[in-house]
């Protein structure tokens, strides 16, 4: 990645809405340069997809649920990644699930994050999953709300940036 791909990157975290030309700006580079940096971090998955993040108390979503999971003891090993891949294919007939990411700690075997309505919306979620998802169980989830009064800081990748650039530059 060249040091003008990276720099774009960066911009473009910070806010991505940006036309070509007032990022070719910030950056002291031609508009042309901007826009075949930006083709190539997209042609090279730098760049998966451009969306927005709403406000989701306004929306009508009253939580925000982390979600803790594991594949139960007493599956054998090889049946282990069938069973987390059934799971996450179950999770993909979900669309408020926004991810699920496979890890280890707490006794887990990953997390996924999922948007709800209200707290009955939540609960029906859970036994659907519990049906569809075998060989799975729901460790915990920590469930809070999207509404400003509750975010200590919202989600957005702005934060994310500084800390990208000084990791990239190590």
């Amino acid at each position: 990645m060249k040091d003008v791909h990276k720099r774009l990157l960066f911009e473009m975290l910070n806010n991505s809405r940006r036309s070509d030309r007032e990022l070719a700006k910030a950056l002291s580079i031609s508009q042309p340069t901007v826009t075949r940096a930006r083709r190539w971090l997209e042609m090279n998955n730098f760049i998966l997809e451009y969306t927005l993040i709403p406000d989701f108390s306004k929306m009508g979503f009253e939580l925000v649920v982390f979600t803790f999971f594991k594949v139960l003891a007493n599956v054998p090993g090889g049946e282990r990644e069938q069973i987390v891949k059934k799971m996450i294919e179950s999770l993909d007939r979900h669309p408020n699930v926004v991810t699920v990411l496979r890890g280890e700690g707490m006794g887990c075997d990953g997390i996924f994050v999922s948007y709800h309505a209200s707290f009955s919306d939540f609960s029906k979620f859970v036994r659907d999953l519990r049906m569809e998802a075998t060989g799975i169980e729901i460790v915990g989830s920590f469930l809070t709300s999207p509404e400003g009064k509750d975010r200590s800081r919202p989600l957005t990748f702005k934060h994310l940036k500084e800390y990208i650039e000084k990791i990239v530059e190590e």
